[in-house]
This record gives structure tokens, C-alpha cells and sequence, in this order.
């Protein structure tokens, strides 16, 4: 199985796993399975840690690659194709991140691992 971590998705995992449901947490685990973190997470993560809004152990230019590297996810980088395509994406939910990972999930046609209810309402499948 192939599949997009979001963000918060991801840091659970890495720092409180008991905070995903059973169903994402087996997903996560399986190393059979292809995972990706995007680069849209990491920008997601480095504002978020430079308003002082999510604390981390260390910088996230160190733990970031560090913690993909562990779990084996794949690095996804951000494609114009992803950034063009927020623009076919029903205007439900604002949050840019969201939107952009989204639109990932579409091309690279895989779920979205997420606990957040607003995806449900966009065409992806959603594990949680």
C-alpha cells in the first residue's frame, strides 16, 4: 500500500503514536508499505515552529530529515503540478498545507493518513 502522511499524522507517529487511531498507526508501521512525508509538511513544520507554536526537541532542520530517515518515508518535494492543481479543489477548507496535500495525494493517487474530519470532504481517500 502507498500513502501520504499529513502533517500532525506524521508527528504523532514520531512523538506520541498512541495519539493515532489503530487503523493509520498499522498503516504507518507495515514497512511493506510506501509512505510519504511531503515538503509541504516540512514548510508546514518550520512556520509553525518559528511562531512557537509546535515545540520540538531541535531544530527542524535536524529533526525532520532525521525522523524521515528513521521511518524510511519517502520525501515528497513539492510539484508545480500539486500547486496548479489547489485550483480544482473544492473550496471547503482554506489552510494551504491541507490544500497542497491534497492535491499531492491526487497525483501521486494515494490516501491521506489524517485524523483531520476536513479531508473527508474533499475527493481522497482518507486512513485513520
Amino acid at each position: 500500500m502507498k500513502a501520504l502522511l499529513d502533517t500532525q499524522a506524521a508527528l504523532y507517529f514520531w512523538v506520541e503514536p498512541e495519539r493515532l487511531s489503530d487503523s493509520a498507526r498499522k498503516v504507518i508501521e507495515d514497512r511493506n508499505n510506501r509512505l510519504y512525508f511531503s515538503q509541504a509538511s516540512t514548510w508546514e513544520v518550520v512556520i509553525k515552529y518559528s511562531l512557537g507554536k509546535l515545540p520540538l526537541p531541535e531544530q527542524p532542520g535536524a529533526y525532520l530529515p532525521t525522523r524521515i530517515r528513521r521511518t524510511d518515508f519517502e520525501y515528497e518535494p513539492i510539484s508545480d503540478r500539486a500547486l496548479f492543481g489547489m485550483l480544482d479543489l473544492p473550496d471547503v477548507h482554506r489552510d494551504p498545507f491541507d490544500r497542497l496535500l491534497i492535491s499531492t495525494a491526487r497525483i501521486l493517487r494515494v490516501p491521506v493518513i489524517t485524523g483531520d474530519p476536513v479531508f473527508r470532504d474533499y475527493p481522497v481517500k482518507v486512513i485513520w
